[in-house]
C-alpha cells in the first residue's frame, strides 16, 4: 500500500511576473501531465502548497486578482492529479500563507516595529505573544489584518481549510486507506512585513504547536506544513519549534527558501520544495513523496526546471542521482501504524532483525566515510591497556575490538580527536548484533543533555529506529565524550546511573596531558584503554585499498611518502591523515606541503576543481568560497553555536555574497561540502565534521577581515582555538602580527602566575638529583620543592601539606584550588602555550627575532607550568593526576613505590617528559630544527628549560638531532638526573618509535655514549670508551622499523 502527495512552494502569482512564470507554470501542468498518465510518477493522493502564492499587494495588481489567478491554476493542477476523468478533489489540497501572501499595506508601522523589538529579546515576551494570540486582542487583530486577502480566498475556495477564528491555521484528519493522516497548517506570515523578518519572525509556537496536537491525537502519520523555514523565526520561537518538530510530526514541508532539499533524521523527514515562480533556474523545484508501508520506506522525487528548458528529475549526486530521495519511515510510524498492509508483511521478528541490521551496517559505512569518491574499508586499530605516549608502555598489552564485543565491560577508550573513535563505536555496536547477537545503545555525547529524562529520550529515539526493545540493550556505548566539556563528568556520572547494571563503554577524546577538566570523580571506575597510532603495515594497507579504487602510484612508494609526509607535517599516524594525504596525492602539485592549512587547501582545490561536480552545476571558484565560508565560520564562532540548518547556511551565505557582489551557486558549495562529509548531520543540524574545518574557513576570514582577526586577539580569544591560530599563521607563513600578539599576551600571563603563586624563579629541584639518587638526596629534592612551597604567595593550607606528612591532602586541595588558583590564569597560560607554539611552528618566513623571542617566552612558559606542577606533588602523589585551577594535569609515570620519598622522587622525574609531551605536538616540525638549535645555545636559557628541549628533540628528531643531543651528554653531570634522564628517553625512544634504521643507529650510539660516561666520568667518551659497552644496554625493539 502508498500514500503520496504532491509538495509545491512558491508560485508568487502577479502580473508583473507573468511573462516569466507562466511558461514555467504551464510547463509544470503538462510535465505533471504526461508523468501522470505514462505512469512515470504515482498520482498524488493528497497535495500541499507551503505559501507564497501571490506576490503581495500592489496598485495595479491586488491580492485579490492574484488569488484569481491561483484559484484557476489549482483547478488545472486538480485535473491533472485526478484519475478517470476527474479532478483530486478539492478537499485534498491544503495551503498556508507566506510572506508574499501579505498586504503590506495594512502594516501598523509602529506597532510593527514593536513586534521586531520585542523578538530581539524574545525570552522577555514570548508568553505575551502567546497569550494575545490566544485572546485575539486588539493588538493581535490588528496585527493579522495583513492576511485579510488570504483568509477571503481560502474561505471561499477552500473552505475545508478555513479558520473561523481568523488564525489562518488549522489542523484536519484524512483518512486514506484506513490511514488516518494528520495535517497541521501552520500560519508563519501573521508578522512578516520585509527584509527585517529574518531571525524576528513571531510564531507563537506554544499555542500554534499545542493547540495542533490536540486537535491531531490519534492520527496514523502526522504532517506539518509551514512557508519559513526554523531559521526565521526569532530565538524563542525557534527554539521551541525545533524540539517540537521531531516529537510532535512524522513530516515536517516548507518553502521560502526556493531550495529543494530532504532531511531525513530518525523521528521525522523534513522536506523543503523549491520555488514554482523564480527568476533563476537554481530555485524551481517542486516534489512529489511517496510512502511505501510493506517497506516502510519512502522516495522523495525531485523535480526541477532549467532556463529555457521544461520541467524534468533533479538530481542531487549521492543522495538522489536520478532524482529519487530515499528514506526509511519516521520511528513513530514504523511503532504505531496497524494497517491492513502492515499485517500482510511476514512476521516481526525478522523483519525487526532485518531494520536493525540495515541501521548498524549503514552507520558504519557512513562513519567510515571521509570523501565522495571513496568508501573505505575498516582498518582495525591498536588497542593498548596503556597510553602510547606515557611511560608504562613496557607493561601495555593489545586487545582487539572482537575481544570487547566478547566480554563487554566498563571502559574508558581514549584518543586524540580523529584518531577513529566514532568509527571503532559503530564496529564494535555492529560486531556486537552480528557475532555475539546482542543489541549495544548508541549516544553521542554531543547530543545528550545529563539528565535522565534526556539520555531515555534519546534512547527511545535509539530503539525505535533500530526496532529494538528496552530489554535488548546490553551494553551502552557513549561517543563523543569528553571530561572538559560542560557537565561532561556530569553527563557520565548520569549514565552509570540511567544503566546501573549494563556495562559502559565511554570512546573520551583528549588532547594532551595537561587538558581542561572538572575535578568532580567518577561514579565508576571504567577500565582504561588507549588507541595507539596506525603501524606501517596498516598504512600499507590504506594505501592499498585506496589505491585499487583510484591509481595514484606505487605502493611502496606512496606509503613511504605518506608516512615521510606525516613525520615531516607532525600528524598523527591516523587513518583520517593517511586518506586526507592519499587525496591529495591524487594529483601532482609542485612541491610537498608544508603544513596542515596546506593539506586543507590542496583538498578543497581537489574537490572544487577535479573531483566530479555535476554538468548542470557551474563550478565555484574556490577562493570566493573560502572567504564565504569564512564569515559563515565567523558567525558560528562568535554565536557560540556551532549547529545550523542547510537554509541557515544558504540565506547567511548567499546574503554575504550579495553584499559583497560576488556570484557563488551556494547549493554547489553545500552539496561539495556534504557529499564530502565536511559537514555532518547530527538531528536536524549540520556541523562541521571535524573542528579543523571550522577552524581553517574562519582562518581564512581573520586573514580577510581585520575587524574579526581584532576580536580573536582580543582577551586571548584565540587561547581557546588554538588550531585556529595554527591555520591563521600557516597561511602565508608570516603572521607577525600574530606573533608580537601571542609574545607579549603569554609574558604577561606567565608573570602574572609567577606573580600570584610567588614561587621562586630558580625553583629547580632537579639540579640536586643524581642518576641513582639515594634516600637522602631524594630528601633534599623535596625539602627544596617544599622550600619554595614555603616561600611562594601560595594559601597556608597547600604549604602545611608539605610540611604535614600526615595531613589528608585531597580535601583541602579540592576546596582550596577553585577559589584561590582561579585567580593565576593558569588555564589561559596553557592554552595559549598551546596556541603560541603552534603560531611559531607555522611563521617559516617571519622576522628571526620575532621568532626567537617567541620561542623564548614559550620555554620560560614551560618552566612555570612545571613550577605550578611542583605545587600540586601531593595531589599526583595520591592520584597520578590533579585538577589546579580548571586544568587537569595527569602524569603517566612508572610505578611510584612504597615510600612519600619514593613516590614523590618518582612522580618528580617525569614532570620533564610531560610537559615536553604535553606541548611538543604544538610547536615541533622538521623545520624547526635550527630555530631550536640556536636557542640551545642562549645563554639565558634555564637549565630546565634546556633540558625539556632536548628531550623535545630526542622524541621528535629533526636534522641533525644527534649532534645536539652529543654535546648536551657531553655538557651535563655524568652522575646527573639529567643524564641518566636522557639515557632513559633515548631507550624508550629506541624501543617503541617508529625509526628508520638510520635513525636507530643514531639512538643507540647516544645511549651507549651516556652509559660510557655515566660509568667512567668522561666528558666526552670516546669511540674506544662507547665500544667497552654491553650490548644489553640497548632495548629490545617492540615496534616495527620504517
Amino acid at each position: 500500500m502508498n500514500i503520496n502527495w504532491l509538495h509545491i512552494s512558491d508560485i508568487h502569482f502577479h502580473p508583473r511576473s507573468q511573462w516569466r512564470d507562466n511558461q514555467s507554470i504551464d510547463s509544470l501542468l503538462e510535465y505533471l501531465s504526461e508523468s501522470f498518465s505514462k505512469k512515470e510518477l504515482p498520482l498524488p493522493d493528497l497535495i500541499f502548497c507551503t505559501g507564497d502564492i501571490a506576490f503581495g499587494e500592489s496598485s495595479n495588481a491586488p491580492l485579490h486578482e492574484q488569488y484569481s489567478d491561483a484559484e484557476n491554476f489549482f483547478n488545472k493542477l486538480l485535473n491533472a492529479c485526478g484519475k478517470d476523468g476527474k479532478p483530486l478533489a478539492k478537499e485534498r489540497l491544503f495551503i498556508v500563507p507566506g510572506n508574499h501572501d501579505i498586504n503590506r499595506n495594512k502594516i501598523n508601522q509602529d506597532a510593527q516595529e514593536t513586534l521586531i523589538r520585542w523578538a530581539g529579546a524574545s525570552h522577555q515576551h514570548i508568553d505575551k505573544i502567546n497569550q494575545r494570540f490566544q485572546d485575539k486582542s486588539k493588538e493581535f487583530l490588528t496585527i493579522i489584518s495583513r492576511l485579510d486577502e488570504y483568509g477571503d480566498f481560502v474561505k471561499n475556495y477552500l473552505p475545508h481549510q478555513h479558520d473561523p477564528e481568523g488564525r489562518h491555521r488549522y489542523s484536519k484528519t484524512i483518512n486514506i486507506n484506513d490511514v488516518k493522516i494528520g495535517v497541521s497548517g501552520f500560519n508563519s506570515a501573521w508578522t512578516c512585513s520585509g527584509p527585517e523578518d529574518d531571525r524576528n519572525l513571531w510564531l507563537a509556537a506554544n499555542w500554534q504547536f499545542n493547540k495542533a496536537q490536540e486537535e491531531a491525537k490519534g492520527c496514523d502519520i502526522k504532517i506539518g506544513l509551514i512557508h519559513h523555514p526554523t531559521d526565521w523565526l526569532n530565538n524563542s520561537d525557534r527554539n521551541i519549534a525545533t524540539a517540537s518538530i521531531p516529537t510532535k510530526y512524522d513530516f515536517w514541508l516548507h518553502g521560502h527558501s526556493h531550495n529543494a532539499w530532504v532531511t531525513p533524521s530518525q523521528n521525522n523527514i523534513m522536506i523543503a520544495a523549491g520555488a514554482v515562480g523564480a527568476s533563476s533556474s537554481e530555485e524551481f523545484g517542486v516534489n512529489l513523496v511517496s510512502l511505501d508501508f510493506s517497506s516502510k520506506s519512502g522516495v522523495v522525487h525531485l523535480l526541477t526546471k532549467k532556463a529555457g528548458c521544461d520541467w524534468t528529475i533533479q538530481p542531487i549526486p549521492q543522495h538522489a542521482p536520478f532524482g529519487k530521495w530515499e528514506f526509511n519511515f519516521p520511528s513513530r510510524i514504523i511503532k504505531t501504524n496497524t494497517t491492513v498492509a502492515e499485517k500482510q508483511k511476514p512476521s516481526g521478528s525478522t523483519i525487526d532483525a532485518a531494520i536493525t541490521e540495515k541501521l548498524l551496517a549503514t552507520r558504519l559505512k557512513e562513519a567510515l566515510k571521509l570523501f565522495s569518491n571513496h568508501t573505505n574499508e575498516w582498518i582495525a586499530p591498536t588497542i593498548s591497556t596503556e597510553a602510547e605516549n606515557g611511560d608504562r608502555q613496557e607493561s601495555a598489552t593489545f586487545i582487539t575490538p572482537e575481544e570487547i564485543t566478547k566480554s563487554p565491560r566498563d571502559l574508558l577508550i581514549s584518543a586524540p580527536p580523529q584518531h577513529g573513535l566514532t568509527c571503532l563505536s559503530h564496529y564494535l555496536i555492529h560486531d556486537a548484533w552480528t557475532k555475539q547477537n546482542t543489541f549495544w545503545l548508541y549516544l553521542d555525547a554531543r547530543n545528550t543533555k545529563p539528565h535522565r529524562e534526556a539520555i531515555l529520550k534519546q534512547q527511545d529515539k535509539e530503539l525505535q529506529e533500530a526496532s529494538r526493545q528496552e530489554t535488548d540493550i546490553s551494553c551502552v556505548v557513549l561517543d563523543s565524550w569528553s571530561p572538559s566539556e560542560k557537565d561532561g563528568i556530569k553527563l557520565l556520572n548520569k549514565i552509570y546511573e540511567t544503566y546501573p547494571n549494563i556495562p559502559i563503554i565511554c570512546m573520551q577524546q583528549t588532547t594532551n596531558s595537561l587538558s581542561i577538566n572538572q575535578s568532580k570523580p567518577l561514579a565508576r571506575t571504567p577500565e582504561n584503554l588507549y588507541l595507539w597510532s596506525l603501524p606501517r603495515e596498516s598504512i600499507r594497507k590504506i594505501v592499498s585499498l585506496y589505491n585499487d579504487k583510484k591509481t595514484i602510484g606505487d605502493e611502496n612508494s606512496i606509503t613511504t611518502r605518506i608516512i615521510s609526509d606525516m613525520e615531516v607535517l607532525n600528524l598523527h599516524r591516523t587513518a583520517l591523515n593517511c586518506l586526507t594525504l592519499l587525496k591529495v596525492s591524487e594529483i601532482d602539485f609542485d612541491e610537498n606541503p608544508v603544513n596542515r592549512t596546506e593539506i586543507i587547501k590542496r583538498v578543497l582545490f581537489l574537490l572544487f576543481n577535479i573531483d566530479d561536480i555535476p554538468t548542470y552545476k557551474s563550478k565555484p571558484d574556490l577562493k570566493d568560497c573560502e572567504h564565504a565560508l569564512g564569515y559563515f565560520c565567523e558567525q558560528l564562532i562568535k554565536d557560540g553555536a556551532y549547529g545550523f540548518t542547510r537554509s541557515k547556511f544558504l540565506t547567511e551565505i548567499n546574503d554575504h555574497a550579495r553584499s559583497q557582489l560576488m556570484d557563488i551557486e551556494t547549493q554547489v558549495v553545500f552539496d561539495v561540502l556534504y557529499e564530502n562529509n565536511i559537514i555532518a548531520q547530527i538531528g536536524d543540524q549540520f556541523y562541521f565534521r571535524f573542528s579543523y574545518w571550522l577552524f581553517y574557513f574562519a582562518a581564512q576570514r581573520m586573514h580577510h577581515s581585520k575587524e574579526f582577526a581584532d576580536y580573536i586577539f582580543e582577551d586571548m580569544r584565540y587561547s581557546q582555538y588554538p588550531e585556529l591560530i595554527e591555520f591563521y599563521t600557516g597561511i602565508d607563513r608570516r603572521r607577525e602580527d600574530a606573533l608580537s600578539t601571542l609574545t607579549e599576551d603569554l609574558k604577561r600571563v606567565r608573570l602574572a602566575v609567577h606573580d600570584n603563586c610567588g614561587l621562586p624563579e630558580d625553583l629547580n629541584p632537579y639540579r640536586l638529583g643524581k642518576w641513582n639518587s639515594s634516600e637522602e638526596t631524594k630528601e633534599i629534592m623535596q625539602q627544596e620543592v617544599a622550600n619554595g612551597v614555603a616561600e611562594s604567595n601560595l594559601p597556608e593550607i597547600i604549604k602545611d601539606r608539605y610540611a604535614d606528612k600526615n595531613y589528608d591532602c585531597k580535601r583541602p586541595y579540592n576546596q582550596t584550588f577553585g577559589s584561590v588558583l582561579s585567580e593565576h590564569h593558569f588555564v589561559r597560560l596553557v592554552q595559549a602555550t598551546s596556541a603560541g607554539s603552534r603560531a611559531l611552528r607555522n611563521s617559516d618566513y617571519a622576522n628571526i627575532d620575532l621568532k626567537k623571542e617567541l620561542l623564548s617566552e614559550l620555554l620560560k612558559c614551560w618552566d612555570q607550568i612545571s613550577r605550578v606542577i611542583f605545587t600540586i606533588l601531593p595531589m599526583l602523589m595520591e592520584n597520578k593526576s590533579a585538577t589546579y585551577d580548571g586544568v587537569h594535569i595527569i602524569l603517566l609515570g612508572e610505578q611510584y613505590g612504597n615510600t612519600l620519598i619514593e613516590r614523590f622522587s618518582s612522580i618528580l622525574t617525569t614532570i620533564p617528559s610531560s610537559v615536553s609531551r604535553t606541548f611538543s605536538d604544538d610547536l615541533f616540525s622538521m623545520k624547526m630544527g635550527p630555530l631550536f638549535y640556536d636557542q640551545l645555545k642562549n645563554t639565558s636559557i634555564t637549565e630546565l628549560s634546556k633540558h625539556t628541549l632536548i628531550l623535545l628533540l630526542i622524541s621528535k628528531r629533526p636534522r641533525d638531532w644527534h649532534k645536539e643531543v652529543s654535546k648536551y651528554i657531553s655538557q651535563v653531570q655524568h652522575n646527573s638526573f639529567y643524564l641518566f634522564d636522557i639515557y632513559t628517553n633515548l631507550r624508550s625512544q629506541y624501543r617503541y618509535s617508529f625509526a628508520s634504521t638510520k635513525v636507530l643507529g643514531e639512538i643507540e650510539y647516544l645511549i651507549k655514549m651516556a652509559a660510557a660516561k655515566h660509568s667512567t666520568g668522561s666528558k666526552t667518551p670516546n669511540s674506544k670508551m662507547i665500544s667497552k659497552i654491553n650490548p644489553k644496554v640497548i632495548p629490545d625493539r617492540e615496534s616495527p622499523s620504517d
